[in-house]
C-alpha cells in the first residue's frame, strides 16, 4: 500500500510541471506578441510623422511656387507703371513695390518655414534666394528699362534648386 500512495503522490507532480511549462509558454508567446504590437505601433507612429512632414512640405512647396510667381508678376507690373508713370513716387508705382516686397516677404516666409524641415544649410540659401528678390526690385525701381527677365536670371537659378529640393522631398522617403 505505501508503494500505491508514493504512484498516487507522483502522478499529480507530473501534471503538475506541464502545467507550469504550458504556462510559461504561454506568458513568453504574450510577451513575444506584446514586443510585437508595440514596434507596430512605432512604424506607425513613424509612417503618421512622415507623411505629416510630406504634407507640410508639399503645402510649402506649393506656397513658395506660387509666392515666387507672385514676385515676378509684381515686378513687371512695377516696371510697367514706371515705364508709364516716368515717375518713381506716383501711387501707381508705389503701390506696385509695396505689393512686389509683399510678395518678397512672403516668398521669405515661406522659405523660412520649408528651412525648419532641412536644416541651417538651406536656410541660408533660402536668405539669399529671398535677398536677391528683394534686389530684383530695387532693380527695377533703379533702371526701369532693364529687361525683368534678365533681372531675375540668378533668381531663377537659385529658385531652381528650391524648386528641385521640394521634388526631392516629394519623391523620397523622409
Amino acid at each position: 500500500m505505501p508503494e500505491d500512495k508514493k504512484a498516487a503522490s507522483a502522478k499529480p507532480a507530473g501534471g503538475a510541471s506541464i502545467f507550469a511549462y504550458i504556462s510559461f509558454f504561454v506568458a513568453a508567446l504574450s510577451l513575444v506578441a506584446t514586443m510585437y504590437q508595440a514596434y507596430l505601433n512605432t512604424r506607425y507612429v513613424e509612417l503618421f510623422q512622415s507623411n505629416i512632414v510630406r504634407g507640410e512640405t508639399a503645402r510649402i512647396c506649393k506656397d513658395l511656387i506660387d509666392a515666387f510667381f507672385q514676385i515676378k508678376f509684381r515686378t513687371a507690373a512695377t516696371a510697367d507703371a514706371l515705364e508709364r508713370e516716368k515717375n518713381p513716387n506716383a501711387p501707381s508705382v508705389i503701390m506696385t513695390v509695396l505689393e512686389a516686397r509683399n510678395a518678397v516677404s512672403r516668398f521669405a516666409a515661406y522659405g523660412t518655414y520649408l528651412a525648419n524641415f532641412q536644416g541651417e544649410a538651406k536656410r541660408a540659401q533660402y536668405t539669399a534666394l529671398s535677398n536677391e528678390l528683394a534686389g530684383v526690385i530695387d532693380g527695377v525701381l533703379k533702371s526701369p528699362q532693364t529687361d525683368v527677365a534678365k533681372l531675375f536670371g540668378k533668381a531663377d537659378e537659385m529658385f531652381g534648386m528650391m524648386n528641385a529640393d521640394c521634388v526631392k522631398s516629394a519623391t523620397t522617403r523622409l
